[in-house]
């Protein structure tokens, strides 16, 4: 049944040769997606299994290398997001348009218009529920566009249907003892045209910023 899935996703992937991918700035990370990175005019949910669990540090670094090509905008309703402390992790400050609305209607309105826009490297957003239909709209606007849908979802998200095209579940795990770093698990719950179920260990250091396989685990993709 495996081999069979894999021959299936291979034939998907070879309808998608040609289309613009982005890798998350991680190789371990990239190796658990099917087209090793976030193809353009893709919604991606980022789920955290908790609070710190990591998730809006790898986000981040994806959001960085798609500013390559545009701009990022961040649409911050809440105002959770410090954005120093995203400059520091790497994002170019002046290819960063920060949004902040005033309503739920205004936040849906704000992704959905970013989302289609053409020219934009990524839409950056933290949003803790979607009805299906709103959720929809989401996806077929960022198929019209060029950007990168980077949504942060809470824990309960996992247990709710969606229409991202790459769904991942950002996990947190004991660190080694004295170590500067967090380490995670990511788990890569759902992906178009791909093999669920694959996970990665990554350690994230809070001193530099820096993503990097954890030490010790050999195989990036773990199935």
């Amino acid at each position: 049944l495996r081999s069979s899935l894999r021959t299936l996703q291979q034939g998907v992937r070879l309808e998608s040769c040609g289309k613009d991918v982005i890798s998350t700035g991680t190789p371990g990370l990239d190796s658990i997606l099917p087209d090793q990175g976030l193809q353009r005019g893709t919604l991606s949910e980022w789920i955290a299994a908790e609070p710190g669990s990591g998730v809006a540090s790898l986000a981040v670094r994806v959001a960085g290398q798609a500013q390559r090509d545009g701009p990022l905008i961040l649409v911050d309703t809440h105002r959770h997001f410090y954005t120093p402390a995203f400059i520091a992790a790497g994002l170019q400050a002046g290819e960063v348009i920060l949004v902040r609305p005033t309503s739920r209607a205004h936040e849906l309105w704000t992704i959905e218009q970013s989302l289609k826009c053409s020219g934009i490297g990524a839409v950056f957003c933290t949003i803790d529920y979607l009805k299906t239909k709103e959720f929809r709209r989401l996806q077929l606007a960022a198929e019209s566009g060029t950007a990168i849908g980077l949504l942060l979802r809470p824990a309960t998200a996992s247990r709710q249907s969606g229409w991202a095209d790459v769904r991942l579940l950002v996990s947190p795990r004991a660190s080694p003892p004295q170590s500067l770093c967090r380490r995670v698990n990511v788990r890569c719950l759902y992906a178009r045209g791909g093999l669920t179920d694959r996970t990665v260990e990554l350690d994230i250091c809070d001193e530099t910023g820096a993503v990097c396989l954890a030490a010790g685990f050999s195989d990036s993709a773990v199935e």
